[in-house]
Parts: C-alpha cells; structure tokens; sequence
C-alpha cells in the first residue's frame, strides 16, 4: 500500500483520545506512518502528575498491523505507572478517513521533557559519563525491564538499545518503544517456523544489539529473558564507550564467539566491565537474570537493592501450591494427619526451596565480588 500523505495538526487542535480531552500543542517529529506531539491533556494523570502528554498518532494500514499496534498498547497497559517505564495514558482507534482500510491509532503516554538519553550523551562527548552516572542510568533500565520478566508468562522487550529510553522531568530514566515486544520463542522446529522466526527477528530487533540465539537458530536455544539481558550488555557497553562491543571486531561473527575487546579510555572498573562480560557470554544459561543484574550494580553503589527477587517469590509460590494439594491417602499407606507426614513434607520442600537455574546463576555472579 502506498503510504497515504498525512497532514499533521496544528497547535491548538483539540480532538478525543479515550476519556481524555486532547490539544495539540507542538508538532515533535514523524517517522514512518507515526507522528508525535507534545499534547495537553484533561483531565492530568494521576501518576505523571501533569497535564503535559506525549501524543504518538500512527496511520495502520491493514488489520494485522492494528493488531501487532494493538500488542503494544497491552504491553504498556500491563506496565503501567512503573517508574522506569513510560507511562500508558489512554489509547483509541478508529478507521481512518482515507477510504483505504486503513486505521488511525492514536497512543496518549508519559511526555519525558528532559528528551532522549542519546541527546544527553551527545552533550558528554568531551566530558564521558562517570562510572557512578552509568550505574544509575543502567540500574534504572534494568528496573524497567524487570517489570516485564517479572510478568507471568515473562514479555521480552527485545529492543533494548539507548535511543529507547528517555529521561523524564525528575530525571529518571526510562524505557520506551514497546512495539517490538513479544512472549517467549522457542527454536524452530521446521523450515517454515525458521522463516517466521528470522523475518521477526529482523524486523523487531537492532542487529548491534541482537544475541547468538537471535542470530543462529540451528543451536535451538529459545529467544527468552538471556536475549534482554544481552542486550543490556551491549547497552552498558555503549553507555560506557560510545560504541557497540562488535562494530569494529566482525559484526555478526563476533557477535557468534561473544568476541570484543575495552577500549583504553575511558576508563571503568574491572568490576564493571565483569557485569558487562557477565551479560555478554556466549551462552545464555551462564547470563545472570535480570535480579542478578540490578543487584550487583546496587552492591557496586553500595545501596539496597530496589527490587525484590522475583524468581525466589515464584518459586516460594509453586512450593506453597505443591503443600496445599492434598496427598492421596492410598498412595502412601499412611494416616495423612500423620504428624511425622507433615514434618517429612516440609523438609523435602525446603530442599527444593530454590530454583537450580537461580542456584547455578547465583553461583556465577560470586565472581563480580
């Protein structure tokens, strides 16, 4: 379909968006069939605690596209008022006016006045981030991303890079850009999943930041919660040095053999850059988890860990689960108020009190300290 010419409002417009009043203040920019604006809106959210919006208005131009916009917005309702998420406002569709089955989208959400972390990165070009600074701004990303693995079953940013994530006017950072999310993938089975899977792949991620397993697909590893991590890896990386770990050393094959080298300035602590080969291994069983992360960048800024650990939380409650179902009588020939039983029951499930993947990842990180 031939991308219909979109006029964009002027200041002072006032149009609907869900139960919100619309007015166009200025136009920002357009990319693609999307244009953004800066909106005042009535009535304020509650949790930006502003009237000031960011208007995102996007021209669809079939149903499957409105469905894959439509995932978006559910990924950002389910991550709502998380502080390091930018916040879902309100959302509406409708058919557009071009008589040609297309749709209007428009995406009310949190305006971050401070802008994107890649224009404050291009402010420090002389004056490179301090390691303090690059803790932070990774801590907080991390966090947002947390909210997400933490989400039963577990969504997948997978475009994790430093033009997704904006600083808001208290200046905390946070991500953005939630249209390439999806739920966990398995390997393809056969050459027609192999051909969905690569397209999405390519059409969803940034190949700078692309993992081993969103690369080579015949190792039939799963694109899961080790491919945001590598991504964060990459993040940190370039947070750090200004470029991504493999542009100068081979690209994809680098990439392949987790092959990259530290560049002499600026320069960062050995410990930082064991988080940032932590994340960067080859395999994605030996990445820590996302808890992991957050808490060794808080032990490095020696400060409580924001977060609790989530996957402990999970597998206290499938424990707990496991106790309340009853145990058949006739399958253990015994009394089941038997108090021995009882006690026998809870030592076995306090051996098992944590996961062995948990217990292995906790193992790897010992060696950042």
């Amino acid at each position: 379909m031939n991308q219909p010419k979109i006029d964009t409002y002027h200041p002072g417009t006032i149009l609907p968006v869900g139960s919100h009043q619309v007015r166009i203040i200025k136009y920002i920019t357009s990319g693609g069939f999307a244009q953004i604006y800066t909106v005042e809106i009535s009535p304020p959210d509650s949790f930006c605690d502003s009237n000031i919006a960011c208007l995102k208005r996007v021209i669809v131009p079939d149903k499957p596209s409105l469905n894959t916009l439509r995932a978006e917005v559910d990924a950002m309702k389910l991550l709502r008022n998380n502080k390091h998420v930018v916040s879902y406002i309100d959302s509406h569709a409708s058919k557009s006016n071009f008589n040609n089955g297309s749709y209007e989208v428009f995406l009310l959400m949190e305006y971050c006045e401070r802008g994107g972390l890649i224009d404050f990165m291009n402010t420090r070009l002389q004056n490179r981030l301090t390691e303090s600074e690059v803790l932070s701004i990774t801590s907080q990303v991390a966090q947002g991303i947390a909210a997400m693995h933490a989400l039963q079953p577990p969504l997948l940013h997978r475009d994790i890079k430093i033009e997704n994530v904006l600083i808001s006017k208290s200046n905390q950072y946070k991500i953005c850009d939630f249209g390439s999310v999806s739920g966990i993938i398995r390997p393809p089975h056969n050459p027609q999943e192999l051909q969905y899977v690569q397209h999405d792949v390519l059409k969803n991620t940034t190949a700078q930041y692309r993992s081993p397993e969103m690369i080579d697909f015949y190792r039939g590893l799963p694109i899961d919660e080790k491919s945001d991590i590598w991504a964060i890896g990459v993040f940190l990386y370039k947070l750090c040095y200004y470029t991504t770990p493999f542009e100068k050393n081979g690209g994809e094959a680098a990439i392949l053999s987790a092959r990259y080298e530290y560049p002499n300035f600026p320069i960062y602590s050995e410990r930082l850059k064991h988080l940032i080969h932590a994340m960067l291994m080859e395999n994605p069983h030996q990445r820590p988890n996302i808890y992991q992360v957050i808490e060794e960048i808080s032990k490095m800024q020696n400060v409580p860990c924001p977060i609790v650990n989530f996957y402990l939380v999970t597998q206290q409650q499938k424990h707990k689960m496991v106790q309340l179902q009853p145990i058949p009588v006739n399958t253990l020939n015994v009394s089941q108020t038997h108090p021995i039983l009882q006690d026998g029951k809870q030592r076995i499930l306090e051996q098992h009190s944590s996961s062995p993947m948990i217990d292995h990842q906790l193992k790897k990180i010992k060696r950042f300290h």
